[in-house]
């Protein structure tokens, strides 16, 4: 079930994140099974019309359930702004390409190759 209600924004989301990948060399596959994991492609909450956040944890945001806790100070001194759909691409981009995906270990079930 994907509570995403405007195609048109999904599909830039997905524009994004796959531009991005290719920016800094990592799977866009990867980055688009994390990003519809976490968040079903949204940036905003459709109910709040605030930056999305997470169900489990509210420190998680946006399109890739950034953490601001561990996350948020590292994206501001990098100039990403994770509230931002950019920022929030654009600094999960940037840890792919760092670390890898174990930021999203938890959702891994979800995205990981079964």
């Amino acid at each position: 079930d994907d509570p995403q209600s405007n195609p048109a924004i999904e599909q830039q989301i997905k524009e994004l994140i796959v531009n991005g990948a290719f920016k800094v060399e990592v799977d866009p596959q990867l980055g688009l099974k994390i990003a519809r994991c976490e968040s079903h492609f949204r940036q905003i909450d459709d109910k709040t019309g605030e930056v999305l956040r997470g169900i489990h944890n509210p420190k998680d945001v946006g399109v890739f359930q950034i953490n601001e806790t561990y996350h948020l100070e590292e994206a501001k001194k990098l100039g990403f702004d994770i509230y931002t759909l950019e920022g929030n691409v654009g600094y999960a981009m940037h840890i792919l390409e760092r670390d890898g995906a174990r930021h999203w270990n938890w959702s891994k079930p979800c995205w990981g190759n079964k």
